[in-house]
Formats: C-alpha cells, structure tokens, sequence
C-alpha cells in the first residue's frame, strides 16, 4: 500500500485497515502468495523497514550455493546473487553452502594404541560440497557430521596400530583415514580429498623414553660407521706399506714428505762442526742416506 506513490504500510493476510482518501492518493498492490513468493530485491529495499519479517532477503556470493526452503520443503537452488521473498504467511528460509575447498581440523583427541599407549592426534581433513541440494537433505550440522566422522576413523585406525607401527607408517594411516572415511560419507553431497595427522602429541615420560631410544640407535649407527672408517684407513695403510716393501724408491719419496712437513715447522736450524767428518756435508748425506765423507784436516 503507497501513499502519493510512497510506500506506506504492508497489509498482511487476514488484516483490515482502512485510510483517509480525501488529500491523499492511497494506491493498493495485492500479492498472491500461493503463486508469486518472489520480489525484486529493489522494490525489497523500499519495502524493508515497512514490511519487517513478512519479507526475507538473502545474498549469494559467487563462491556460495543457496537452497530455499518454504514451509519446511526445499524449493529449489539460488545462484549467486541478491534474493527476496515474501515471509508474510509462510516460513522462508535460505540455506548458504560454501563451493570451495574446506579445512576441518580434528585437535587433541586422545587415543589409547594397541599397546596401551595414550597419544593426543591432531588431524586436517579436506572436504568440498559437490552436491548442496543432496547435502541439505542428508545431513542437517555439515561440520559435526564430519568431525564425528574423522572421529571414528581416526579412533579405528590409531587403537588397531602399536606406537612404533604408528610412528613409522604414518603415511599408510593417512591413506587408511581417508579410505574410511569415504566408505562412511556415502553419496551425501560432500567429498573429501585428503585426511592427514599432522601431530602425534606422546606423554612426557614415553617421549623420554623414545629419545633416548633415538639416541641409542643415533650412537650405535656412529660407532658402525666409525669403525667402517677406521678398517678402510687400515686398508689402506696396509696396502701403502707393501707398495713400499716391493719399492724403494716410493719409500724413500715418503721419507722426503715426511722430511718437507718437519722442515715447514722449523724456523731455524743450526749447524756446529764438532769433528773432522761433521758439517753441514755430513748432515746432508745422513739424511739423503749416504755415508758421510772424510774431510782431510789439511
């Protein structure tokens, strides 16, 4: 009902009112509800403050799918985009459902092993709606429905394994978290791409005990590898000395090494003559090898 073109109230089902007509212009716009339950967003807007609850808008964004649902029954699909309805003698409702990929994170959820270990999982699960219009149906809390889920299999798949198996082959669990998973979704309207635990939280004293299992193994790996050292450096100088044994030459070569090395750390060497065959000569020939040569004192 407009007033001079200007809205002014909305007239509900089974409501009387009657106007003055004499200074103003009173037109009337009537509605069937049980055929027309949509209006334009625009003339929503001019109608929003008079019309309170007897109008319902929504807006779907691009990335959104909404499910209209009148009286309880679900009417169809909104595209993105601005929606109004009429709410004046029906219950109207939108359900939004995001399209893109979700994270739904499982934390702190305590797990006794197989071998009476408690250990706190802590697990990501990938999930995207492919069918909004079959999941509005099927489940009712898409977010609990899912964190009971990858409850359950994670409690299976943990509860079934010891610590170490759990430790070791955390990818074959993952994979087994999401073929579970999948098995207990069903044809619902939602997917799930990936499960993955990203911690397994151990109490104080197991995570002592661990690490210095892990220290232990550390230490006995360095001692193997030390000692496959220390046999091939033997090796290796067992087999220099039988070169040497079956050649003079290379030997008297590793006499001279050894000889330069010593030289680079003396800063200064002096010589005295003390007797007749003495001398910087017989010096030289006692470390090329030679006997050293008479001097004749005259």
């Amino acid at each position: 009902m407009t007033r001079n073109g200007t809205p002014l109230t909305v007239v509900q089902h089974g409501v009387v009112r009657g106007l003055w007509t004499v200074r103003d212009t009173i037109e009337v716009e009537t509605f069937d509800l049980r055929t027309a339950h949509r209006i334009d967003p625009l003339e929503a807007d001019r109608w929003a403050r008079l019309a309170g609850l007897a109008i319902t808008q929504a807006q779907i964004a691009n990335h959104e799918a909404g499910i209209l649902h009148l009286d309880g029954l679900q009417s169809g699909r909104l595209g993105p985009g601005r929606h109004a309805f009429w709410a004046a003698t029906r219950a109207v409702r939108v359900v939004k459902h995001d399209l893109r990929p979700q994270t739904l994170d499982v934390t702190a959820q305590e797990i006794l092993t197989k071998d009476r270990v408690t250990v706190r999982i802590n697990l990501s699960a990938i999930t995207r709606v492919t069918d909004p219009e079959v999941l509005t149906r099927a489940v009712p809390d898409v977010g609990q429905h899912m964190h009971r889920l990858v409850q359950l299999a994670d409690r299976a798949a943990v509860g079934g394994r010891i610590l170490d198996a759990l430790l070791k082959e955390r990818a074959r669990v993952d994979d087994e978290l999401t073929t579970q998973i999948r098995d207990r979704l069903g044809d619902i309207g939602l997917a799930v791409s990936d499960v993955r635990i990203k911690d397994v939280i151990l109490p104080g004293d197991m995570r002592e005990m661990l690490n210095k299992v892990v220290e232990a193994e550390k230490a006995a790996e360095a001692n193997v590898i030390r000692r496959r050292e220390e046999t091939a450096a033997t090796r290796s100088l067992l087999n220099t000395a039988r070169l040497m044994e079956n050649h003079p030459t290379l030997m008297r070569l590793k006499e001279l090494e050894a000889l330069e090395r010593l030289t680079d750390k003396v800063g200064r060497i002096d010589v005295r003559q003390t007797a007749p065959v003495a001398g910087l000569p017989a010096l030289l020939d006692t470390l090329m090898g030679e006997a050293p040569q008479k001097v004749d004192p005259t």
